[in-house]
């Protein structure tokens, strides 16, 4: 089936009603795990379907649908479903976006490569966890992901581009007497082949892991603490990308006043972006909307300017969509979403970093981040600093903190910018779960920090 033709030989114009468009996803997965070295499971599946919108008198009508027969005939059954009531009308209509297409994957995609393959390639690094005798049980896994999106809307705009993520890791239990630690190696690539090239990072992911056995628990109090990279990410990504995309603020009064564009919230040298154009997992050249992604600062040099929209939203507070209307898949709505998110980078080295932050704490990981006005990280691996450098490995249970006055204390950032993509798992939010997003920024000095 010719997805893009049906899609382009659809007459959406003569459909009876304000707006409407049709968005196609093609999807191809794999998931192959070992648990305890035994394998477990090694399944491939695919799927095709459609969400038709159509909008009329204020209010929108949906459907998903598997059955490609006869989608004009799907599109006016919603344009003449019966009235639910009278929604806001929008300030005017989406524009023509014009016609964006890319795909770019070809061949060279996870339908491309046998299951054997695969399951050979997670076999391999299942060995290296089984070599080390301070692993007591493991769970492992490949993933690999492929989709194609075609989007046709009654004002023109036509796009079809596709996406691709492989992912392998490791979740570990160490043990030595009664001392136990759990720790993970997650690594990701766009390739099959670039896959294949992460055995000596997940070897030392688990030797370097040891050492967290017999670490002591840090004495709860304030720090100076370093957020890595992957901790920045996932602390501007829980507590300033979910404040930042705009449903959370309609109807609320006080939120909007608590967002105000042009409040002072961060030192000078603290730029804070999302973006979709980006490769990796928060890859969205275009949202499902049919907006390209643009480079939406959230925060310029320390003031609050600008915010995450889907079109609803945008037209609601009479601001520009963003590329931020995405969906989970085929079933769902596109609802206000993060694409890749950040701090951008900063002018400080490294080793300069570390001075700053002598007797503090470098946060490496961590094992989950909860976000909203009160944000709490849980460190997996934590360092103390000292003479300049990570030395003295600690544990910790929670670090915690207030949105605006941690971006406040934000002292110094480096010039170490890393994004941070993820395979496995993803954002959730209003029962899409899991989107793939990317987030990161530089290693980040922030004193005053709560760790317990």
């Amino acid at each position: 089936m010719d997805i893009k033709a049906l899609l382009q030989n659809l007459d959406l114009k003569s459909i009876p009603c304000e707006y409407c468009d049709v968005r196609v996803e093609e999807t191809f997965e794999t998931k192959v795990q070992f648990l305890n070295h035994e394998m477990t499971s090694a399944l491939e599946q695919s799927s095709k379907g459609a969400f038709l919108r159509v909008k009329k008198q204020g209010q929108w009508y949906y459907s998903a649908t598997t059955d490609f027969s006869d989608l004009r005939a799907q599109l006016l059954k919603l344009a003449e479903s019966s009235i639910l009531g009278i929604g806001d009308n929008w300030q005017k209509l989406p524009g023509n976006n014009g016609t964006y297409e890319n795909l770019k994957y070809g061949k060279n995609n996870p339908t491309s490569i046998t299951l054997s393959e695969k399951v050979e390639l997670q076999k391999k690094y299942d060995q290296l966890i089984k070599a080390n005798s301070f692993v007591k049980s493991s769970s492992s896994k490949y993933v690999d992901f492929y989709k194609i999106k075609t989007y046709s809307n009654s004002e023109g705009t036509f796009f079809q581009y596709d996406f691709a993520q492989y992912g392998v890791a490791a979740v570990i239990d160490l043990a030595d007497g009664d001392k136990k630690f759990n720790d993970y190696s997650m690594h990701y690539a766009d390739s099959f082949e670039d896959l294949k090239k992460f055995e000596k990072q997940m070897v030392e992911d688990i030797e370097s892991a040891t050492q967290f056995l017999y670490a002591p628990l840090i004495e709860p109090g304030k720090y100076k603490v370093l957020l890595s990279p992957e901790v920045t990410g996932v602390f501007v990504h829980e507590s300033f990308g979910h404040m930042s995309e705009a449903d959370s603020m309609m109807g609320d009064a006080k939120a909007k006043e608590a967002w105000a564009l042009g409040k002072k919230v961060a030192a000078d040298f603290i730029s804070i972006v999302d973006s979709g154009k980006h490769d990796g997992s928060g890859y969205c050249p275009i949202d499902d909307e049919g907006y390209l992604a643009t480079k939406t600062y959230l925060v310029k040099e320390g003031l609050l300017s600008g915010r995450l929209h889907s079109y609803d939203t945008a037209d609601t507070m009479t601001e520009n969509p963003t590329g931020n209307g995405r969906a989970i898949n085929f079933e769902f709505e596109p609802i206000v979403r993060m694409t890749s998110t950040y701090i951008e980078n900063g002018s400080t080295p490294l080793a300069e970093l570390y001075k700053k932050a002598e007797g503090g704490l470098l946060i490496q990981n961590f094992s989950y981040g909860t976000g909203g006005d009160l944000f709490t990280i849980a460190p997996q691996r934590m360092y103390l600093i000292e003479d300049g450098k990570p030395k003295k490995a600690m544990r910790a249970n929670v670090m915690s903190g207030q949105l605006f006055q941690t971006l406040l204390n934000i002292e110094a950032i480096g010039n170490d910018f890393e994004l941070h993509h993820s395979a496995f798992g993803g954002c959730g939010k209003q029962m899409q779960f899991p989107l793939p997003v990317s987030d990161g920024g530089p290693t980040i000095l922030v004193k005053d920090m709560q760790v317990s």
